[in-house]
């Protein structure tokens, strides 16, 4: 069963309130939250700021590129 929970996500005075997965079954060392392309583009981070560094993920679908900013 799927475990949802409200988030608060806010970044440079922009807050918007999104629905997150829980417990996928990735683990991780650091707290990390993956957010679609269009809350990127809200919260201008999308295209990525100059100090995102891209990284490949491995997932059951095959690799992923994404941009991690801050942390």
């Amino acid at each position: 069963m799927a475990v949802r929970v409200r988030l608060r996500v806010e970044r440079g005075g922009m807050v918007r309130e999104v629905v997150a997965l829980v417990n996928s079954g990735y683990e991780a060392d650091t707290p990390q939250l993956m957010i679609p392309a269009w809350l990127a583009r809200e919260l201008n981070l999308w295209p990525p700021p100059s100090d995102a560094r891209e990284e490949i993920f491995d997932t059951a679908g095959g690799p992923v590129r994404v941009w991690i900013v801050g942390g």
